[in-house]
């Protein structure tokens, strides 16, 4: 009951401070623009608690891709589907960290044929620091051993 609570509550404060942008914005040409970006925002704000209730996360939607793009009677990716899919994990991983709190440049993700991760490479803009807990993520995430090499800062 409390999870509903909560729901509502995040809906109705995101409802609460997208009307004071709206009616902040100083050029109201721009209206219509910054009512889509906002209704964007809140299907992702509602659509949140649902995805955590039904169990869908990272790992869902890493299997997920990995399952579409192998090809058809094999466990091997096309050369097509091979760079999709680290293009995909890239750019997955960049969010994910830039959220986390990591500078980062660039990510660069290679994988073997059977869809495995053979390694990452991170490019931080500067220092690094806590790279434990970003060890510990590729791992839970990837769900393998992958070879991690840290450039930059």
């Amino acid at each position: 009951m409390e999870m509903i609570f909560q729901w509502v509550k995040s809906g109705l404060l995101f409802t609460i401070i997208s009307s004071v942008i709206i009616l902040l914005c100083p050029n109201k040409a721009y209206v219509k623009h910054i009512n889509l970006i906002l209704g964007l925002l809140f299907i992702l704000v509602m659509i949140r608690p649902v995805m955590e209730m039904t169990g869908l996360d990272e790992k869902t939607y890493l299997s997920y891709i990995n399952k579409y793009l192998k090809i058809e009677g094999s466990n091997e990716l096309s050369k097509n589907s091979i760079s999709l899919y680290e293009d995909s994990l890239a750019l997955q991983l960049k969010a994910v960290l830039k959220d986390s709190g990591y500078e980062i440049q660039d990510i660069h993700v290679f994988v073997n044929s059977d869809a495995s991760v053979e390694k990452v490479v991170i490019d931080f803009s500067e220092h690094a620091v806590g790279l434990e807990y970003l060890e510990t993520y590729l791992y839970q995430t990837l769900g393998e051993e992958v070879k991690i090499i840290y450039e930059g800062g």
